[in-house]
């Protein structure tokens, strides 16, 4: 048997390229297929790993590369790049070989057997252009699928999501796998939304995908079949899933997630008033306040509503660190008009480092907020008057002291006491 003959400038930085080596623990099936897998992008570890699961599943793999190949796998490496490693091979004709994405041998491994090695899951040459409605295709620059890491941390979003309609989809069957405790295909739909959202043209076929990382085979029928329809009936089931709807409004509570959901599910509950409504229901602390305050924690943080807290925050921050900066970062600071919370970079240039910080700047708001909450809750939720020791119900006409209420003075251990004294036991009469 040949093998492929690598420069000697590479001789040294890879292992020598002999007969090929296979495990004969398993038995080989089907001699007709050698696979090669290639570890560039992919890493030792899985590569040994995917090479081991294909030997198990009956597939013949070479750990070295040799003329008796006959498939070439590779994850997220374009048709040009995987070319550009077999030059660097000294492999004159490229064309001997099947140039497949590792999807092929996943789906071989699903199969049991071979299948047949069709377009969508051969890497080819990438030269389409993507042109805008109004802008000549001479002039549109050229999108490198390649280009896109796998890695989320290593792609740049832009504001414009120029295929909401895809990733929206994703996102509810990434959810409902999530209500259904299904890590698997929860990640794999939102990092295919995650890759969506970073292109900068609308995807309108399939071949718009091709050497896309996180592409899998769920995720490229639901968008197959937008394409085709304009809507995703697998998402559109969803949305009408009865459990779905019910989960979607239990985890929306702050404390409440998917092990709560469904011990109330199964209870026969489907909605929050059910939830409220039923007075057996033991409540923890943090769902207590999730209702309390869900249309606060529901609602959408603005622009201007950010750098009013951000004030708030650098305020705070300089009474125990006058040096310290307060960066807004996140959303907001990438351009973003609305946000569900606000993310803070706090840095203290000097030489002074305090371990505490965060502890005294929270036990600061927690002294001062008990009684704004308060009052917020008394004068909007109950059409009540509040001042520093007294409640007064402008409908009842009645006064309700409560002399162990300061604001702003309240020792964080009698919090609960005042809200069971002032608020919770007379709210129940």
């Amino acid at each position: 048997m040949d093998r492929i003959r690598t420069p000697a400038s590479q001789r040294k930085r890879q292992k020598g390229m002999h007969s090929p080596k296979f495990s004969c623990s398993y038995e080989i099936k089907f001699n007709n297929f050698v696979i090669f897998i290639m570890q560039r992008k992919m890493g030792m570890t899985r590569r040994t790993f995917l090479m081991e699961l294909a030997r198990s599943k009956g597939f013949r793999v070479e750990s070295e590369l040799s003329d008796s190949v006959t498939h070439i796998v590779a994850e997220n490496n374009s048709y040009l790049e995987v070319l550009d490693w077999l030059r660097g091979q000294a492999v004159g004709d490229s064309s001997r070989f099947e140039l497949l994405d590792i999807s092929w041998l996943t789906a071989c491994m699903e199969a049991g057997r071979p299948v047949d090695s069709e377009m969508k899951y051969r890497l080819v040459e990438q030269a389409d252009r993507y042109p805008t409605l109004n802008t000549p295709e001479s002039e549109v620059p050229l999108f490198t699928a390649s280009k896109v890491s796998q890695y989320s941390c290593q792609r740049k979003t832009t504001l414009n999501n120029c295929n909401k309609k895809f990733t929206d989809a994703f996102e509810i069957m990434a959810e409902n796998y999530e209500f259904k405790e299904n890590e698997v295909f929860c990640l794999e739909f939102l990092r295919a939304a995650s890759v969506l959202k970073c292109l900068p043209f609308p995807v309108t076929r399939m071949k718009d995908i091709q050497g896309l990382p996180c592409m899998g085979d769920q995720v490229r029928d639901v968008i197959e079949e937008i394409i085709e329809d304009g809507e995703s009936s697998r998402a559109k089931d969803v949305l009408n899933d009865e459990r779905y709807k019910s989960f979607k409004q239990f985890t929306s509570v702050f404390g409440v997630g998917v092990k709560t959901s469904e011990k109330w599910f199964r209870m026969g509950l489907r909605t929050l008033e059910e939830v409220k409504a039923d007075k057996t229901l033991k409540l923890s602390k943090m769902q207590r306040a999730g209702f309390l305050y869900y249309e606060d924690l529901v609602s959408f943080v603005s622009k201007a509503e950010a750098d009013a807290v951000s004030l708030i925050v650098k305020n705070t921050v300089c009474t125990f660190l006058p040096d310290a900066l307060v960066t807004i970062t996140g959303g907001f600071r990438r351009g973003k008009k609305i946000g569900h919370d606000i993310d803070f970079l706090i840095t203290n240039p000097g030489p002074r480092e305090d371990d505490e910080l965060l502890h005294k700047v929270v036990d600061l708001w927690k002294k001062q907020q008990f009684g704004r909450d308060l009052r917020r809750y008394a004068t909007h939720e109950r059409k009540m008057m509040l001042d520093n020791h007294a409640l007064y119900d402008k409908r009842k006409l009645f006064m309700l002291h409560q002399v162990s209420v300061v604001v702003g003075t309240v020792p964080e251990s009698k919090y609960s006491y005042a809200e069971n004294s002032m608020l919770e036991e007379y709210f129940r009469k």
